[in-house]
């Protein structure tokens, strides 16, 4: 098994596959907006034949090379067909995979690298022996299965006094196909929080990528006026929530929850499975999402840097990565 760039003639077989067996963000439309900084590779087995992907973004600093989590995008995978059955030969494969990946990395050698593992990897044994930090992220998953009558009553009493107020107040919920309500509301969040936003990526992903069929965003109205926004991604079974923001002069302790709620209305009405909040470890972000019901799902970044640059970064705030 080997890992590698895909050809020209594999780019179609690794898009179905990513469909199927990945999310939206390891698909071509997603990698896309990112340039010449996203390569997609395939996994390939003994008989070369194609059984899964990545994307690793790349981009240098300082001078040196380095692979992260791309802007926006939670997760790089790898994703791939398993056709083992047994129990065992189920976890060979996926360590196959690991061990495939690790020794791609190794000899790419970059000067940093933190890779965002897929939702499903939890055996991080293969970097774990290589010497690899394996570092715990968390997010909730809400079962959009469930009856809407169980999804409020799964949310936490503060958050249910959050839509009670919204109605009381009469804010108004509704769809924004207007990106630029969406934008300004994200930008002024990110401004008043003090925290980088790569804006040329935000606006990509707002403008060229979302459109009706992969996307929605829904905002809260006080009259006439945007006070909170929510939007969301989504491929054909999970919801991912990736933006958000308020206006602060116009703040409103239930603007942001209604706007959260009925984008997790729109998602199970279209048929959707889960809904991701693409979490946070951040104590108040963290508290405000657990707040919907949603269950708590562990995923892992695997990190490793050159001595002096992991020296060095003991010195420089990580949130600019």
């Amino acid at each position: 098994m080997r890992i590698r760039p895909l050809s020209i003639s594999e780019a179609a077989g690794y898009e179905a596959m990513a469909r199927q067996y990945g999310t939206l963000f390891n698909t071509a439309e997603w990698l896309a907006l990112f340039g010449a900084n996203m390569q997609a590779l395939g996994i390939f087995d003994k008989g070369d034949n194609l059984v899964g992907g990545l994307s690793l973004y790349q981009e240098r600093r300082w001078g040196f090379r380095i692979i992260r989590r791309a802007p926006f995008t939670p997760t790089c995978g790898p994703f791939f067909e398993v056709k083992a059955y047994n129990p065992v030969a189920v976890l060979e494969a996926r360590r196959n995979v690991l061990e495939c990946l690790v020794e791609y990395l190794e000899t790419e050698a970059p000067a940093l690298c933190m890779l965002p593992l897929d939702r499903g990897v939890t055996d991080l044994l293969p970097f774990f022996w290589r010497g690899w930090k394996c570092i715990p992220q968390y997010t909730y998953l809400i079962d959009l299965r469930l009856s809407l009558d169980q999804l409020v009553r799964n949310m936490s009493s503060e958050r249910r006094k959050n839509l009670s107020k919204a109605k009381r107040d009469e804010l108004c919920i509704r769809p924004t196909t207007d990106m630029k309500t969406v934008r300004d509301l994200v930008m002024a969040t990110f401004a008043r929080q003090r925290k980088f936003v790569d804006r040329t990526r935000l606006e990509a992903i707002l403008f060229q990528y979302a459109n009706s069929s992969n996307s929605f965003a829904f905002t809260a109205y006080r009259e006439d006026d945007p006070i909170a926004t929510c939007f969301v991604v989504h491929d054909a079974q999970t919801a991912y929530y990736l933006l958000g923001g308020y206006r602060e002069d116009q703040r409103h302790h239930g603007a942001g929850a209604s706007a959260m709620f009925a984008a997790i209305q729109h998602a199970q009405q279209i048929g959707l499975k889960r809904f991701d909040f693409e979490g946070s470890v951040i104590p108040a972000i963290e508290r405000y999402f657990r707040g919907f019901g949603g269950q708590l799902i562990p995923y892992f970044t695997v990190n490793k840097a050159w001595l002096p640059v992991e020296l060095a970064l003991k010195f420089v705030k990580r949130s600019i990565f």
